[in-house]
């Protein structure tokens, strides 16, 4: 992992766009691991169908990933000879194997590591050398990455990066990138894109539990929300972050809670007690392998339903999807604007090969209108009647204690003031009430992506959106005419901008990453597409590759 950050790093300084993402066992600390590392002179959003430079530290269980990384006869295999024969999961890929020597045969692992001679910044030092990036970008790599951790160790390691770059030359490849444009740029992953956003959209408290793989997401927002004079409180369980997290809201601080989703699942209750309630906050759902605990460190996108509808009687509620890296700093600002101006739980669906995956990208200035939470708009003097009938859905959500206008927050059914009620009317026109505003929310422009104009139209969300559009610009260039839709709204369905988006289509395939058919059902369901949509559905972990979407739509 730190031997792929190191080269990511390290050529995003020098001016190339890449991207890394991970592959790891479900082992708290350790055990075995691969950094799948690209790098372009242009923006990179899907991982390829072949890797042209496979480095193995050693053989360690490597065939564990072994079908999830995609070789062939074209792919570079470098290898010390001393960890022995390239096992059979690598050697069917008939790849062309170069020895390299990265271990000292009279040195134990444990005896390196204490002299500070690391494997995987000699190999981390050969890749940037054999690449041809300059070695003082992969010295400020280093700096950066190792940042606070002392002067030996960085030197250390800086030091095994340079023997590693006088070793390639000898290995007689060619593997220089062309000359990069350089400019100013943001490395940064899916999951802390997702908490840079709500940051700006003005969370100052998250409520969370640990928890694969979102953890990291809340660990890079946690001195940051400080900073900003939040506070990030760590609960016992889902249930308790999640209750902390509604009690933060009510308190009129905007607030969210991170997960995945064995995690979502502990947190419906509470889900439901907010639409109820009508108190605003956003969850966040980097979505993983399931059922149950699932695979922790892989991908799926199995989570729509849960999302969509998961809860029990009618509980309305927002539920965005990022279509990008990128987009997730933008969807994240403006869920919070959403859930604030709404009064209402908003759900962020994120995945694990989104929210894991480090890429480089350009900055943009573009950012959602901000939205507040109206808290005025009372007569003084009347009866305040926290839920109204008859007016504007969205009714004014004074802070606690406000004088003369205090209010519960109240999860049975409740009459206008808030106050239980059993009755069917009262009942029937508080579900109306919620069901309302969730009816009139107009994304707008947000509520999704459309690139091409093509009668043949992929439908996508998340992680397979990258995959989309690598397959279809193959297609392009070979004179087929394809579009490709990205849903970014996924509840309530923005109907309306989805029937422009495929105007004119006589095809649609819809893409996703669960066994189900989530998305596929939802849609039909709602009569956004016609029966004749065609589904490819499968489940994780290993993600839609461009060529397999590509020899799908030809």
């Amino acid at each position: 992992m730190t031997a792929g950050a190191v080269f990511l790093r390290a050529a995003a300084h020098a001016g190339y766009y890449g991207m890394m993402t991970q592959l790891f066992g479900a082992q708290v600390r350790g055990g075995e691991s691969a950094a799948l590392v690209q790098v372009s002179t242009a923006p990179i959003e899907t991982q390829p169908d072949c890797y042209d430079l496979f480095v193995a530290l050693d053989w360690d269980k490597v065939e564990q990933f072994a079908a999830e990384i995609p070789l062939d006869q074209t792919t570079i295999i470098l290898a010390d000879p001393a960890a022995g024969p390239v096992p059979p999961g690598i050697a069917k890929s008939k790849g062309r194997v170069v020895a390299l020597a990265m271990n000292d045969p009279n040195e134990n692992k444990l005896e390196r590591a204490l002299r500070g001679k690391r494997v995987n910044m000699f190999a981390a030092g050969a890749v940037c050398a054999l690449t041809g990036i300059d070695a003082a970008d992969v010295k400020v790599a280093i700096d950066t990455i190792f940042d606070g951790k002392g002067a030996e160790l960085i030197a250390a390691n800086a030091a095994g990066a340079v023997i590693g770059a006088q070793a390639a030359p000898a290995l007689g490849l060619d593997l220089q990138l062309a000359s990069p444009q350089k400019a100013a740029r943001w490395l940064l992953s899916g999951n802390q894109a997702i908490a840079l956003g709500a940051l700006r959209g003005g969370v100052r408290f998250v409520g969370c539990y640990p928890i694969t793989p979102a953890t990291d997401l809340v660990e890079w927002l946690a001195p940051h929300l400080i900073k900003l004079g939040g506070r990030l409180v760590l609960g016992e369980d889902e249930l308790a972050s999640v209750n902390m997290t509604l009690g933060a809201s009510y308190g009129g601080t905007p607030a969210m809670t991170v997960t995945s989703g064995p995690g979502f699942s502990l947190m419906i209750e509470t889900l439901g007690l907010a639409v109820a309630a009508e108190i605003p906050f956003v969850l966040v759902d980097v979505m993983r392998a399931g059922p149950s605990t699932g695979i922790a460190s892989k991908t799926e996108q199995s989570d729509i339903n849960l999302a969509v509808y998961g809860g029990h009687g009618d509980a309305p509620r927002v539920v965005l999807a990022p279509v990008s890296v990128a987009d997730c700093i933008n969807t994240a600002e403006y869920a919070v604007y959403v859930a604030e101006s709404l009064q209402t739980p908003v759900i962020v669906l994120s995945d694990q090969a989104l929210g894991q995956a480090t890429t480089v990208i350009d900055p943009s200035a573009e950012r959602p209108v901000p939205l507040k939470r109206r808290t005025n708009g009372v007569a003084p003097g009347k009866p305040f009647k926290r839920y109204a009938i008859g007016g504007e859905p969205v009714t004014p959500m004074p802070l606690p204690g406000t004088p003369h206008f205090e209010w519960v927050a109240e999860g049975l059914t409740h009459n206008e003031a808030g106050l239980p009620a059993s009755g069917a009317a009262a009942h029937v026109a508080q579900i109306e009430k919620r069901a309302k505003k969730i009816r009139q929310f107009d994304p707008g422009a947000h509520w999704g992506e459309v690139w091409g104009d093509g009668d043949v139209a992929v439908l996508a969300i998340g992680s397979t959106i990258g995959p989309a559009r690598e397959a279809t610009k193959r297609l392009e260039a070979s004179g087929a005419k394809v579009r490709v839709i990205a849903l970014r709204v996924l509840s309530p369905l923005p109907l309306a901008a989805l029937s422009r988006a495929l105007d004119g289509v006589r095809r649609i395939v819809v893409i996703e990453q669960n066994h189900g058919a989530q998305l596929y059902h939802y849609l039909l369901g709602h009569k956004a597409i016609p029966p004749s949509a065609e589904s490819v559905a499968r489940p994780g972990p290993s993600p839609f590759r461009p060529s397999e979407i590509a020899t799908y739509v030809a």
